[in-house]
C-alpha cells in the first residue's frame, strides 16, 4: 500500500495508460471514431500526482483504484462497455432522432422505488417503469443497461473524484439495477 501510494505521478499515470491501451485497444484515441473512444479517453483522466500531504482517503482512494484496474475481470468488462459504447455525441443505445433513457428521471423514480421498498416486478413498479420506459422500448433498453450498468466501473469514476479532490456523488447504479430488474420483471409472461 505504502509502495503504491508514493509512486511518482509518471509512474500513477502509466499504469492507467496501461490498463486502457490492454482494454481499449483499437478503440481508443489512435481510432476516435470507435465506440470506445470516448469513454478510454475519460478513463485516461488521472490527477498528475498525489497532493504532498494526501489525505488518508486519496491515499485508500489510488490504493482502491490500483487493484481495481489489475483485476482481470474488470479489464473484461470494461473492454465489453468500450467496443458496446456510443460513437461521439450519441448516448449508449441511441438511434438517429431518437430520445434516450432520461438518467435524471431514473435517479429520480426508480431511486424512489428502491428507497420506498417497492418490488420492481409489482404493480407499483410496473407504474414506475411505464414512467420512465415505452413499452416499445423496453427490450433495447433493457439491453442497453444490462451492458452499461456496472458498480465496479461506477466505482473507478468515484475513486477519480475522491483523487481529484472532487466531493464523493452518490451511486446510481442501485436506481439502475432496479430499472433493469423491473424491465425483465415486465419482460416475462
Amino acid at each position: 500500500m505504502h509502495k503504491l501510494a508514493r509512486l511518482s505521478a509518471q509512474e500513477r499515470q502509466q499504469m492507467i495508460d496501461d490498463f486502457v491501451d490492454g482494454v481499449f485497444a483499437d478503440v481508443g484515441p489512435e481510432n476516435p471514431q470507435a465506440p470506445g473512444a470516448g469513454i478510454a479517453r475519460r478513463m485516461r483522466q488521472l490527477p498528475a500526482e498525489l497532493p504532498d500531504d494526501p489525505t488518508p482517503e486519496q491515499v485508500n482512494a489510488w490504493v482502491e483504484l490500483a487493484e481495481l484496474i489489475a483485476d482481470p475481470a474488470f479489464q473484461q468488462r470494461a473492454r465489453t462497455m468500450a467496443v458496446a459504447g456510443p460513437r461521439t455525441g450519441e448516448q449508449p443505445g441511441q438511434q438517429p432522432g431518437e430520445q434516450t433513457l432520461d438518467y435524471r428521471a431514473v435517479l429520480e423514480h426508480a431511486g424512489q422505488a428502491l428507497a420506498d421498498g417497492i418490488a420492481p416486478g409489482s404493480p407499483e413498479g410496473r407504474s414506475v417503469l411505464d414512467r420512465l420506459v415505452p413499452a416499445a422500448a423496453r427490450a433495447e433498453t433493457l439491453h442497453q443497461l444490462e451492458t452499461f450498468t456496472d458498480a465496479r466501473v461506477e466505482r473507478y469514476w468515484q475513486l477519480l473524484a475522491v483523487l481529484n479532490g472532487q466531493p464523493p456523488f452518490p451511486p446510481a447504479v442501485p436506481a439502475f439495477e432496479w430499472l433493469i430488474a423491473a424491465l425483465r420483471a415486465a419482460s416475462k409472461p
